[in-house]
């Protein structure tokens, strides 16, 4: 029975790992659109693309993890589970305030309708720099709690 505990477990920490993979690549969809990106856009696009590049390993870390279980191989850490929960919460305050931004595809505005968009937005820069603390210690909590599933491996 914890065996089947252990692979439903692992399970859940790949596949909210997928989702968050796929609201990262939404966030930087947008960045990319966003032309004359400020530095703010920059650096937080740098830290989107490091912890994308967290979960995917964390990802198959899972995977494999889960795979070995019934060789008497230990089942994945629930603290990663919790981390990835907290890092999930941070991407949707981030896709909340890129929501408020993006564009319909296809549709034109005004180059005043830009203007008002980006004041708009450069007033929430102090939000968006609180998000991008929040998913920093987000990374950080997952470095260590991937540490941790290493240690409980050997």
């Amino acid at each position: 029975m914890e065996a089947l505990s252990g692979v439903a477990s692992g399970m859940a920490v790949a596949s909210l790992s997928i989702q968050l993979i796929q609201s990262v690549g939404t966030i930087k969809a947008f960045i990319r659109d966003v032309k004359g990106a400020s530095k703010e856009l920059d650096r937080l696009s740098e830290l989107l693309d490091r912890l994308n590049s967290l979960l995917q390993d964390i990802r198959d870390v899972m995977e494999r993890q889960t795979s070995l279980q019934g060789q008497h191989f230990p089942g994945p850490s629930m603290t990663i589970f919790d981390c990835l929960k907290s890092c999930e919460s941070s991407l949707q305050l981030l896709q909340g305030i890129v929501k408020g931004y993006a564009r319909a595809p296809g549709s034109k505005a005004s180059n005043i309708m830009k203007l008002k968009d980006d004041i708009t937005f450069g007033f929430k820069t102090k939000e968006v720099a609180g998000v991008e603390d929040r998913i920093q210690r987000d990374i950080d909590y997952l470095h260590a709690a991937l540490g941790l599933n290493s240690t409980n491996i050997l």
